[in-house]
């Protein structure tokens, strides 16, 4: 039996495994990197039997319960293997956000002012207001707004049996108990405002064409369970969008993952989704790409249920079904939540008139089959959900149950697993760097100044090397050792590879729509002319999808370039350091400059841009190919003579001139210059990225210089500040002091975050 210990740490997004006490080797499949546990989970038990050579394991797994559960599931998932688990929980991230905020609390009020400066006030404020987006598209008439409407409780969004949402309508979690909204044209210009948007109102904004978008503030109440800043945003489908930005901004919700997450509402009764075909297509492809945590960052909310009757109809019927539809597009094991949105709507905000829930409540209490929220093989919510659900259950009387019944908790209890497990532990990384690196900076110091008073023979040799670096700096090495780095790194090879693979793929796409008109040699026109609107419409899908991709591997490819180029200056400032054998004098560069290198994001927003590389024209074709077909004749009867009856017959051409056109051809035409645009497309992405690489790398190289003066000029800081020679013992008594209390704080923080 393999003795397995794996260590998984969320916030680093870190893995470590050793097998019988060693390390893998450096080509082991064992080594994951910064990939989450739920890319890598699936995988474990094939890797494990393919490099140990065994079916028997002992597995102690370090980390969150949540991620055990995650492993856990796809060992017994696969089968093939016995395994004994034994976990060590560290505590939920929830649980460590709680402390996280003690810890900022006590440092606020702590004895190191340095501490309370307003930018790290400022960023810890940040960190803790960051957004999360819950995307919600839906199939036609599938209750998109009603649903949208439980979950704030409040009627607000447009109700219609068709198409309503026209515009990108982004509602924002605050603390206010009405909500107030903002409408925009299409440019961002404020158009209207009310600081107490009604139902009325919204209906009318949604119907002016002039308004593009609405920013709508307000509480969320289900934000509170979820520990971040809520944002709901109702995007138009691309089949109702009429906004080319809207359209790329549907296309690109779907690739983005750790802060966002697609809530994809449709009719139980109505399931078919041939109208969106693309759209379906690209959602798998989406879903495909990122493994365990791209399906549950889906949910599928099947809308309208109270519509069945179980005297007569099995509710369950239409959860099958669609399961069949979605993986018909090739969505295996989507998580399917059965709800009631209008009967949860009602629960909440009690109309004086209900619609369903009269009906609904007494079906709940006689038919279990009506209590949505137990449909747990179709969820996929981990037992810890149940059992939370469960224990809501067991206070409430049946009439208030009919809420949990109604679907709708299950649903915000998914979005909040989801949140919890993947945008929440980043953010908790994100509130302790915001006040780590300064607290490590000023330990370092203070440990400094310490030790040489301690040992006053340090003193010497730490000013030497403060003179070297110095020296490096001032004379230009550093700025060419820099300027080297720079330039050797380079955008991965992996964007072109990206760029190839999804162009390859475009290009299926536009072929198999000609493939599909082959044998359209003879259509009638009036046909035709709706078939040319179809692919007229299909092509600019496929075009929106292109530029949506292609958009998001520069991306990508940007911040890779960032990361490496910093990360090689962060080594390259540890060369510069001093460590003593005896630890007394310990002088590491990045210690002074690691909270001004902290903001990756920061300088991806300020100087990273991306353009739209597809080619959409608006084309205008006149169908045309004539072709008189269909003549006949019919025989008449001229009437009789006297004396004698004869029949004499004439044929008569009666003209039906019907207009036919040869789809396969028209369709090879249209498609044709799209095809060349493909490789222009591929191109200009290439040529885009090598610009944009190289304005990256000038725009370091500057940056990286201004922190090698900042580095400087704290060095020249740090020497003032270790001549102790007029400080008096209160002084030093509260510096010894201040430096065990930074040192219990840090041994906490670390306790917590790099477990």
């Amino acid at each position: 039996m393999k003795q397995i210990k794996i260590k998984y740490n969320p916030y680093l997004l870190s893995t470590e495994i050793l097998i019988d006490g060693k390390k893998p080797k450096a080509n082991s499949k064992l080594n994951f990197g910064k990939l989450r546990i739920q890319e890598w989970s699936s995988r474990l038990p094939e890797i494990l039997i393919e490099e140990c050579s065994d079916r028997n394991y002992e597995i102690e797994f370090i980390g969150t319960e949540t991620d055990y559960n995650d492993l856990k599931c796809s060992i017994e998932s696969f089968g093939q293997i016995s395994c004994n688990l034994l976990p060590k929980f560290q505590q939920s991230v929830s649980d460590v956000e709680i402390e996280v905020d003690k810890l900022f609390d006590e440092i606020k009020k702590g004895p190191v002012e340095q501490l309370r400066d307003k930018s790290i006030l400022n960023a810890f404020e940040k960190a803790k207001n960051q957004e999360f987006e819950i995307n919600v598209v839906a199939t036609m008439s599938s209750g998109k707004s009603t649903l949208i409407n439980a979950l704030l409780d409040k009627k607000l969004m447009p109700v219609a049996n068709m198409a309503t949402t026209a515009t990108i309508v982004r509602i924002i979690d605050t603390d206010q108990d009405n909500f107030a909204a903002i409408a925009y044209d299409s440019k961002g210009n404020k158009l209207k405002e009310d600081p107490n948007i009604v139902y009325r109102t919204m209906r009318e904004w949604n119907t002016d064409t002039s308004i593009s978008a609405i920013d709508i503030y307000g509480r969320i109440p289900c934000v509170d369970s979820v520990g971040m800043r809520l944002v709901l945003v109702d995007t138009p489908g691309p089949n109702n969008s009429q906004d080319a930005n809207h359209r790329h901004m549907t296309y690109k919700m779907l690739e983005d993952s750790d802060k966002s997450l697609v809530l994809f509402v449709m009719n139980g009764r109505q399931l078919n989704v041939d109208d969106q075909k693309n759209f379906m297509d690209y959602v798998c492809e989406c879903m495909d790409k990122g493994g365990k945590q791209s399906r549950e960052r889906y949910i599928f909310a099947i809308n309208q249920m109270d519509s069945f009757n179980p005297e007569d109809e099995n509710p369950e019927d239409a959860l099958k079904s669609a399961r069949e539809v979605l993986e018909d597009y090739h969505i295996l094991s989507p998580n399917l939540f059965p709800v009631s949105a209008l009967a949860a709507l009602e629960c909440r905000n009690k109309p004086a008139i209900p619609k369903v829930l009269p009906v609904f409540g007494p079906l709940v209490q006689e038919y279990p089959e009506m209590r949505f929220d137990t449909y747990y093989s179709y969820n996929n919510l981990p037992v810890s959900a149940k059992h939370d659900i469960d224990s809501m259950l067991e206070k409430l009387s049946p009439e208030e149950a009919v809420e949990i019944h109604s679907g709708i908790v299950s649903i915000e209890a998914a979005i909040g697993l989801y949140i919890d497990k993947y945008a929440r532990a980043l953010k908790v990384k994100d509130l302790v760097d915001s006040f780590n690196n300064r607290l490590n900076e000023l330990r370092t110091v203070a440990s400094l100044q310490e030790n040489i008073r301690k040992n006053k023979e340090l003193k010497v040799k730490l000013d030497q090397k403060i003179a070297d670096i110095q020296n490096r700096i001032e004379s230009g090495k550093s700025a060419q050792t820099l300027s080297r780095l720079i330039d050797k790194a380079d955008l991965s090879s992996n964007v072109k590879d990206d760029i190839d693979d999804y162009v390859d793929v475009t290009k299926t796409k536009i072929e198999k729509i000609i493939f599909r008109f082959n044998n359209s040699d003879k259509v009638k026109k009036t046909e035709a002319l709706h078939k040319i609107k179809d692919v007229e419409k299909e092509s600019q899908e496929i075009l929106n999808q292109l530029d949506s991709r292609i958009s998001t591997i520069l991306e990508r490819g940007f911040k890779t370039l960032y990361k490496t180029i910093l990360d090689e200056y962060k080594g390259h400032l540890t060369d510069l350091g001093i460590t003593a054998s005896n630890q007394e004098l310990s002088l590491h560069p990045l210690d002074f400059v690691a909270e001004e290198l902290d903001d990756l994001n920061r300088l991806m927003d300020q100087n990273s841009t991306t353009v739209d590389e597809g080619h959409n024209e608006e084309r205008t074709r006149t169908v045309r190919g004539k072709r008189k077909t269909n003549w006949f004749f019919a025989p008449w009867t001229w009437g009789s003579e006297r004396y004698e009856t004869r029949e004499e017959s004439y044929t008569v051409h009666i003209p039906n001139n019907i207009e036919y056109v040869n789809m396969s051809k028209v369709v090879a035409d249209y498609l044709e210059p799209l095809q060349e645009q493909l490789r222009d497309a591929k191109s200009a992405a290439y040529s885009h990225a090598q610009s944009e690489s190289n304005r990256i790398k000038k725009h370091l190289k500057d940056y990286l210089i201004e922190i090698d003066n900042v580095l400087r000029k704290k060095l020249e800081e740090l020497k003032l500040s270790t001549e102790s020679s007029n400080r008096t013992q209160a002084e030093i008594n509260r510096q010894v002091s201040n430096l065990k209390w930074m040192e219990e704080i840090i041994e906490r923080v670390n306790k917590l975050i790099y477990f």
